[in-house]
C-alpha cells in the first residue's frame, strides 16, 4: 500500500502540491490568528508602557504618620500587602520636615528630609558622591543652585512640624553635611511622582538622606510612603490578568489591615484595561478575516480534489473491475489525499509565526502554543474533511458508474447545498439586524456566508445569462466570444471558478474597504479627541489669567485658543470652555460632528462653526466693575429687621488673583450712605454676587441673639461721584440668581423693584452669610452638547459648580471631549463663576500655520507648557490600537486569498484542458480558423476573471452592507462613515483584477502552445 501511495504521489505530484499548497495557506490562516494577537498583546503592552502616564504606573499605600519607633510596627502588615505585587519595584520614603537649609531665608520655609530606597541608582551627580554614613546630604541641583551649597557645605538643621500656629520645631538642632548634589536621569522616571514630590515639581525639592540617619535625628514626627512601581521590560501580556488580580487581593488585605485607613491609590487598572482592550479588539476582528480564507482554501480543496477524482473514474472502475476490495480502494484514494494535507500542518505552523515575524507589530511566539496546534489541528481536519467529501462518490459508487465517461449529475444535491448556504447568510444577517447581534463566536463567518451565497447566486444566474450573450455574440458573427460564453454555461468547472474568484475579490474588497474605513475613523476620532492641529498642555494657571494670557500672545485671534477641560461627577459629560472668539480658525472642525442634528431641531447649526461659536456667545449684559478707591452704597433697611443688627457685603472678583470682599454696615434706619474702601481691584473687579448676613449687636448692648428676618435693600452705587454699573442693572431680574442646588434657607431671597434690589432671609444664624449671586452673562449659558445630559439642563461648570444651561446646538461629538460633552464659552464660564480659580486641565489650542513666534508670546506671558502634542502623535498613537493592528491581517489574509485565487484557476484550466482542448480541436477539423480558437481560449477565461470580478464587487458590497456597522474596528461610531473612499479602495482592487486578467490570458497562451504540440 505505501508503495502505491508513493507511485500515486509521484505520478500525480501536481495535484499533492496543490492539496500542499492549499492545506498550507488554510494552515497559516488559521494559526495565524493566535500567533498575530500575541503579537498585538507584546505590541499593546510596549505601548501602553511608554505612553502610559507615571500615576499609571505606580501604586501608593496609605501614607502613616507615627512618632519615632512607631512606624515600623504599622509598616508591618502594609508591608505584607506589598509583597503580594512581585511585578511591581517597592519603593518605601522616610520623611521629616527640616527647617534652616538657607541661613537668611524666612522662617516659614522648609522642606522635606526624606530616606528613599534605591535612589542613588536613578540619579547621576554632577559633584560629590551617594550620602551614605550618618548626617550626610545630597541635593539636586536645582535645589543646590537656589541655596548656594556645594559638596563640603555645613548645615544646621532643625525638624520642624506644621501646626495651626505655623512651623513649631519637632526637635533638636542637628549639623549636617553636603556631600553631593545629582540630576534625574529621568526626571520622567514614575519612580519620581511617588512619595510626596520629592523633585519639587510642583512644591519645593527635598533633601535626600540615609534611612539611618532619619532614625539617629530626634524628631516628634515623621511620614512613611509605602509605594510600589512598575519598571520598564518587567510586565508582558500574559501577566496582565495576574497583576489584576494582585491588585485586587492587595487592596482586600490593605481593607482588613486598616478598615478606617485610607484607600490604596494607583492608575495601573486604567493601565490594564487599556492592554486588555487591544487585545481584545484583535481578537474580534482576526476571525472575522481568517473565517472567509479558510473556507476558501476548503472550497478550492474540494474542487481540487473532485475534479481529480472525475478524470481518474474510469481507472477508479477498471481497479474496481479487477476486484480491489472497497476498503483498499478507499484508503488508496483517500491517503494520496490526506499524506499532503498532513504534511501542511507542521510546516504551516512554522510559517505562520514566521508570517506573523514579518508582518505582524511584533515578534512570534518562540516556542508554539497549545493555541496555535489546536488551530492547526483544525485547519487540517478541515482541510481533510473536504478532500474526503470531494472523494466519497468515487469511493462508493459501483463499476457501472465508474467506468461510464460522463457522471450523473447530482443536481438537487447540489440545489440543496446552495439553498442551506443562502438561508445561512439571511439568518446571519437577521440575526444581526433584527436581533441586533454581534459579530463574535459562529457569527464571525457571517461576512464569508454572504459573499458565498451572493457568489452562489450569481454563479447560478451566470448559466442563463452566459448562454444569451452566447447566442447573441453568434449571430453577429463573433464566434470567439460566443464559444466562450457557451462553454462558460456549460462547463461546471467555470461556474465553480466564479465563485471562488467571486470570494477571492469579495474578500478582497470587503478588507480593503473595512480598512478604509477604520483609517479614515481613526483620524477623525484623533482630531475630535485632540481638538485642534497641536494642543499645549499648561501648568496649573487660573482660568481668566489664561485666557488673557493667550489673547495677548495672539492679539489676531487667527493661530491660538485659551481651552479649559473640566469634569465633574462620574456620571457628567466633560467640559469643554474654549474662546469662542477663536473657535472657527483654531478648532478642528470634523465634518460628522453635525450629525446628531435632527431634522425638526430648528437651532441645530450643523457643523459650520462659526454658527457655533455664535450660538455660544450671544450678546452679553455689561459687567458691573468696580476698582480701587472709595465705594459709596445706597441701603435700606426694612421695618421687619432690627436696627444696625444686618452686614451687607459684595463679592468681587479680580481678572486674576484673589477674590474680594468689601462690606458695609451695620445697616440702620438712620443712614442711608454707607463707604467702604475697595484695595484688591486695581484693574477692575466684576460683581460676581452679594451676601447678607447677621452681625453681633454692639459690645455696650451685649451679645444678643439673631433676629428671626433679615432684609436690606441696594438702591445704588457709586465711585468717584460716578454710578458703578449700566443703567438699570439693579432692578433686572435677570442679573441674580440663585445656586442651582442646595437646601432652602441657604441662599438669599432676591426680590427686585424700581427702587433697588432687596435681599431677604428667614430663620437667621449669627455669624452665616446668605449670598445671592449676580449674573452679567446669557443664563441659562448657551452651549453645544453632543450626547445626553443626564441632569436635565444641570452641568457641572468648570468651576466644579452646578450651572443652567441652554443648549443651542446638538452635536455628534464635541472636539476635544468626544462623543458626549459640552461645549461652552470660556468667558462666559469663567464670569459665572464665583472666584477665578485654578483652572481644570489648561491648554492652548493652536492652528495649524501657527508660526513658532506665538508659542514664544506665550512663554512671554507666564504660560508654562507641561507637554506639546500634535495631531500626528495622536493619530500615530491611534494606529497602534489593537484593531489598527488586526485590520493588518485583514490585509494579509486578502494577499493569501489571491494567491489561492490563482492556484485556483490554475486548477481549473489544467482539468478543463482535457475536455475544452478535443471540442477546439474538432472545431479545427471542421475549418474553424486558429484566431477564432485562440480568441475563444482568451475570452474563456478572461471572461470568467471578469464575470468573478463583477461579482466578487457585489459579493463584497453585499457583506459591508450587510455586516460591516457591527465590525469591531475600535473607532466611536459616531466619527464612523460607513461609505469608504473609493479612491483609496479601487486601485489596488483594480490591480488584483489585472493581474488575474494576465494570469488568465497566460493560461489562454499555455494551452495554446499545448494544443499545437499534440498535448
Amino acid at each position: 500500500m505505501i508503495a502505491l501511495v508513493l507511485a500515486q504521489l509521484a505520478a500525480r505530484w501536481g495535484q499533492a502540491v496543490t492539496l500542499f499548497a492549499l492545506s498550507l495557506a488554510a494552515t497559516v490562516a488559521t494559526v495565524g490568528v493566535p500567533a498575530y494577537v500575541d503579537t498585538v498583546d507584546q505590541a499593546a503592552v510596549r505601548n501602553e508602557l511608554a505612553n502610559a502616564s507615571p500615576a499609571e504606573r505606580i501604586l501608593a499605600l496609605p501614607s502613616i504618620q507615627a512618632g519615632p519607633g512607631e512606624a515600623s510596627g504599622r509598616i508591618d502588615p502594609y508591608d505584607a500587602a506589598r509583597a503580594q505585587l512581585p511585578l511591581l519595584e517597592p519603593v518605601t520614603t522616610v520623611q521629616i520636615r527640616v527647617r534652616g537649609l538657607r541661613a537668611d531665608a524666612p522662617a516659614a520655609e522648609s522642606h522635606l528630609l526624606i530616606a528613599r530606597d534605591g535612589f542613588c541608582q536613578r540619579v547621576v551627580y554632577r559633584s560629590g558622591r551617594c550620602p551614605v554614613g550618618n548626617r550626610e546630604l545630597a541635593l539636586p541641583q536645582d535645589l543646590a543652585e537656589f541655596a548656594e551649597l556645594a559638596p563640603g557645605a555645613v548645615l544646621r538643621l532643625t525638624p520642624v512640624v506644621a501646626t495651626d500656629f505655623g512651623l513649631q520645631p519637632d526637635g533638636p538642632e542637628a549639623t549636617w553635611t553636603v556631600v553631593g548634589v545629582f540630576d534625574p536621569i529621568d526626571p520622567a522616571d514614575p519612580y519620581w511622582r511617588t512619595g510626596q514630590d520629592p523633585l519639587g515639581l510642583f512644591s519645593n525639592p527635598s533633601v535626600f538622606t540615609t534611612r539611618t540617619a532619619i532614625e539617629t535625628t530626634v524628631h516628634q514626627a515623621e511620614i512613611v510612603h509605602l509605594d510600589a512601581v512598575l519598571p520598564d521590560g518587567r510586565l508582558t501580556a500574559d501577566q496582565v490578568p495576574e497583576l489584576r488580580a494582585q491588585l485586587e487581593r492587595t487592596e482586600q488585605r490593605v481593607r482588613e489591615e486598616d478598615p478606617t485607613g485610607g484607600p490604596i491609590t494607583t492608575g495601573l487598572p486604567r493601565l490594564l484595561d487599556r492592554i486588555s482592550g487591544h487585545g481584545d479588539q484583535a481578537r474580534a476582528l482576526l476571525p472575522i478575516a481568517a473565517a472567509p480564507l479558510v473556507a476558501l482554501c476548503w472550497f478550492v480543496v474540494y474542487l481540487a480534489v473532485g475534479h481529480a477524482a472525475a478524470a481518474r473514474r474510469h481507472e477508479f472502475g477498471i481497479v474496481a473491475l479487477r476486484g480491489a476490495r472497497l476498503w483498499t480502494r478507499a484508503a488508496a484514494i483517500a491517503t494520496e489525499c490526506l499524506l499532503p494535507v498532513l504534511a501542511a500542518a507542521p510546516i504551516g505552523l512554522l510559517a505562520a509565526n514566521l508570517l506573523v515575524d514579518l508582518v505582524g507589530p511584533g515578534t512570534a511566539a518562540a516556542q508554539v502554543d497549545a493555541g496555535q496546534w489546536r488551530s492547526a489541528g483544525l485547519a487540517a481536519a478541515g482541510t481533510a474533511l473536504a478532500a474526503l467529501l470531494a472523494v466519497r462518490r468515487e469511493v462508493a459508487a459501483p463499476v457501472a458508474q465508474l467506468l461510464r465517461r460522463v457522471p450523473p449529475r447530482r443536481r438537487a444535491a447540489v440545489a440543496t447545498a446552495e439553498v442551506i448556504v443562502v438561508v445561512l447568510a439571511i439568518v446571519a444577517v437577521v440575526e444581526l439586524h433584527g436581533l441586533d447581534g454581534e459579530l463574535s463566536g459562529v457569527m464571525v463567518a457571517a461576512p464569508a456566508a454572504v459573499m458565498l451565497a451572493v457568489a452562489v447566486v450569481a454563479a447560478r444566474a451566470v448559466r442563463p445569462i452566459s448562454t444569451l450573450a452566447g447566442r447573441w455574440a453568434l449571430r453577429r458573427g463573433w464566434l470567439g466570444p460566443s464559444l466562450a460564453a457557451l462553454a462558460l454555461a456549460r462547463r461546471p468547472g467555470a461556474t465553480r471558478l466564479v465563485i471562488v474568484l467571486a470570494l477571492v475579490l469579495g474578500l478582497l474588497g470587503f478588507a480593503l474597504t473595512s480598512a478604509e474605513v477604520a483609517a479614515a475613523g481613526r483620524a477623525a476620532e484623533a482630531r475630535r479627541a485632540l481638538g485642534a492641529v497641536r494642543v499645549l498642555d499648561v501648568e496649573d494657571v487660573e482660568r481668566g489669567r489664561l485666557l488673557q494670557a493667550v489673547r495677548a500672545a495672539d492679539p489676531s485671534g487667527r493661530y491660538a485658543m485659551a481651552v479649559v477641560i473640566a469634569s465633574g461627577r462620574s456620571e457628567d459629560p466633560p467640559v469643554v470652555a474654549v474662546d469662542a472668539t477663536r473657535l472657527a480658525e483654531v478648532a478642528l472642525w470634523p465634518a460628522q460632528t453635525g450629525a446628531g442634528c435632527e431634522p425638526d431641531q430648528p437651532r441645530c447649526r450643523g457643523t459650520d462653526p462659526a454658527a457655533v461659536a455664535e450660538a455660544l456667545r450671544p450678546p452679553a449684559p455689561e459687567p458691573v466693575v468696580v476698582r480701587n478707591g472709595e465705594l459709596v452704597a445706597e441701603l435700606g433697611l426694612s421695618e421687619l429687621t432690627p436696627e444696625r443688627t444686618v452686614i451687607l457685603s459684595l463679592l468681587l472678583s479680580p481678572p486674576a488673583g484673589i477674590p474680594q470682599v468689601v462690606s458695609f454696615g451695620p445697616v440702620g434706619s438712620d443712614q442711608s450712605t454707607y463707604r467702604a474702601e475697595v484695595t484688591g481691584c486695581p484693574d477692575g473687579c466684576r460683581l460676581t454676587g452679594v451676601a447678607i448676613a447677621s452681625n453681633q449687636l454692639p459690645p455696650d448692648e451685649g451679645i444678643g441673639e439673631a433676629p428671626s428676618r433679615i432684609d436690606v435693600r441696594l438702591r445704588g452705587l457709586s465711585q468717584a461721584g460716578a454710578p458703578v454699573g449700566p443703567t438699570g442693572w439693579l432692578a433686572d431680574q435677570r442679573r441674580w440668581r440663585q445656586p442651582e442646588r442646595g437646601r432652602i434657607g441657604e441662599f438669599a431671597q432676591v426680590a427686585v423693584g424700581e427702587a433697588g434690589v432687596s435681599f431677604a432671609q428667614n430663620g437667621v444664624e449669627v455669624g452665616v452669610s446668605y449670598p445671592a449671586l449676580a449674573v452679567d452673562v446669557p443664563y441659562p449659558l448657551p452651549v453645544a452638547v453632543a450626547g445626553d445630559l443626564p441632569d436635565g439642563e444641570l452641568v457641572t461648570s468648570i468651576d466644579h459648580q452646578l450651572i443652567r444651561v441652554a443648549p443651542q446646538v446638538r452635536l455628534a461629538g464635541v472636539p476635544g471631549a468626544g462623543a458626549h460633552g459640552v461645549l461652552m464659552d470660556l468667558e462666559y464660564a469663567d464670569r459665572l463663576a464665583t472666584d477665578p480659580g485654578i483652572a481644570s486641565q489648561p491648554q492652548v489650542w493652536l492652528a495649524p500655520d501657527a508660526p513658532p513666534q506665538v508659542i514664544d508670546a506665550l512663554h512671554a506671558q507666564g504660560l508654562v507648557v507641561s507637554d506639546d502634542r500634535t495631531l500626528a502623535d495622536v493619530q500615530a498613537a491611534g494606529e497602534g490600537s489593537g484593531a489598527a493592528l488586526a485590520l493588518r491581517y485583514f490585509l494579509l489574509a486578502a494577499g493569501l486569498a489571491v494567491l489561492v485565487g490563482l492556484v485556483a484557476l490554475g486548477l481549473v484550466v489544467t482539468v478543463d484542458r482535457r475536455t475544452w482542448r478535443r471540442a477546439l480541436r474538432r472545431l479545427r477539423a471542421h475549418g474553424l480558423a486558429e484566431r477564432t480558437v485562440s480568441a475563444a481560449d482568451l475570452w474563456s477565461y478572461g471572461g470568467v476573471v471578469l464575470v468573478g470580478a463583477v461579482t466578487g464587487l457585489l459579493a463584497a458590497g453585499a457583506a459591508w452592507v450587510a455586516t460591516g456597522a457591527r465590525l469591531p474596528l475600535g473607532v466611536d461610531e459616531t466619527v464612523l462613515e460607513f461609505r469608504p473612499e473609493w479612491r483609496a479602495v479601487a486601485p489596488v482592487w483594480l490591480v488584483v483584477v489585472a493581474l488575474l486578467l494576465a494570469a488568465a490570458v497566460v493560461a489562454a497562451r499555455w494551452r495554446r502552445q499545448r494544443r499545437e504540440v499534440g498535448d
